[in-house]
């Protein structure tokens, strides 16, 4: 595995658009995607979510991982090692023996087994990979029924995207933002950019002169805290939970 996947996953565990409820298999559903695009310059002409090497510290710090001498990607992998491990032990799967990967795909199994049971879907038998395809796609029917989404005709990547999309806008139209014309991916990013000025502002940080970047790497790094008790983003809505399905989280 790529360093770099390290990094996106570690990122997109909170700082991607979150659409509730699409439990994203972490093999073949939305980090591979990020990975894929960030690697090879998905949406590049169009910016990209803005992301915070202070977040990585953050998580380092929770979990007990030294951070000095380290660089981004060193400790982006560590962090995920360590999820990884802590959620194998919850589980109460054995990590003796096992390197990381091996590791991440029991655990990811086992979870998958787990919504399967609570979708009523039958695991017995079935291949992991085509088990989590069907959990998966049984999660994004369910949502999208939920929503008054038709699910008739559409395949997973219509259906994620339409989900995405009713987030996007339900997220835009609170926020008072404009959005016609505009694409999901910008819309999205003008989202982002918007609660990390609203957070900044809440928490009494100066904000002239400083893009959404900076203002987004001071909250973590001086006012976690705070912003984690007030719920604000990009603390709001999320399971702070070690979880590593994927860019969008399972919130009920």
């Amino acid at each position: 595995m790529k360093k770099g996947l390290f990094v996106v996953l570690a990122f997109s565990l909170a700082f991607a658009i979150q659409a509730p409820a699409v439990f994203a298999d972490f093999y073949h559903g939305h980090v591979q995607g990020a990975h894929q695009g960030q690697m090879h310059g998905k949406h590049g002409n169009k910016g990209a979510f803005h992301k915070s090497e202070a977040f990585i510290k953050l998580q380092a710090k929770e979990l007990g991982i030294e951070t000095e001498g380290k660089d981004i990607e060193t400790l982006a992998k560590e962090v995920y090692e360590a999820k990884v491990k802590k959620a194998a032990q919850e589980l109460g799967i054995k990590a003796e023996g096992k390197d990381i990967d091996e590791l991440a795909k029991e655990v990811h199994h086992e979870k998958v087994k787990q919504k399967a049971k609570e979708l009523g879907i039958k695991s017995e038998g079935k291949d992991p990979d085509a088990l989590a395809k069907e959990v998966y796609e049984a999660q994004l029917k369910r949502k999208a029924e939920e929503l008054g989404i038709s699910t008739e005709g559409k395949d997973v990547e219509s259906l994620k995207k339409a989900i995405f999309e009713h987030y996007i806008n339900k997220e835009a139209d609170k926020l008072g933002i404009e959005t016609e014309g505009k694409d999901y991916y910008s819309l999205a990013k003008e989202v982002q950019e918007k609660k990390i000025m609203q957070s900044a502002e809440k928490l009494g940080i100066d904000t002239k002169d400083k893009n959404a970047q900076q203002l987004l790497d001071e909250i973590i790094t001086d006012h976690a805290e705070e912003a984690k008790e007030k719920g604000l983003f990009p603390f709001e809505g999320m399971k702070m939970k070690h979880s590593f399905h994927g860019v969008f989280e399972y919130i009920d």
